[in-house]
């Protein structure tokens, strides 16, 4: 009777597919892809956040600065809209902890001067409760 011996070729010819270290390592570089990948994103979502509130509290500045100007006269603007105090119709508007307070730094013993210089200050409560603030300045001429 005749004995066939079945030799296996040396060296890795005869191995297939891939090793345990092999996938272990790939699937970690793929995790680092991935994780990356999502705190990319989470960045991402929390500027657009910050920008958002940062256009609105704009167009709130712009809101009360038109507001102040539409007064007739200066001494109307400073009568009505008395420094250092909040404008009421802009608390909370539409952020957190919102408010706008105008000034006007060259108003000295109330004698409002020719032009009157008027700054509008709004601060609020971000979406991570951060204090911020805006400010706004212009010249209104008689």
């Amino acid at each position: 009777m005749y004995l066939a011996r079945f030799r296996r070729p040396s060296g890795n010819a005869g191995r297939g597919g891939f090793s345990l270290l092999e996938t272990m390592i790939a699937i970690s570089v793929l995790m680092i892809a991935v994780l990356s990948a999502v705190s990319s994103q989470v960045t991402s979502v929390n500027l657009l956040r910050t920008n958002r509130e940062s256009n609105a509290a704009m167009t709130d500045l712009e809101r009360a600065m038109e507001a102040l100007l539409l007064e007739e006269t200066l001494d109307e603007i400073v009568a009505n809209n008395p420094a250092g105090v909040p404008l009421p119709a802009f608390a909370g508007l539409n952020l957190p902890n919102e408010t706008v307070i105008p000034t006007y730094p060259g108003v000295v013993g109330g004698v409002v001067t020719d032009p009157l210089e008027i700054v509008v200050n709004m601060t609020w409560s971000d979406w991570r409760g951060r204090q911020r603030s805006l400010q706004l300045a212009t010249m209104r001429a008689r």
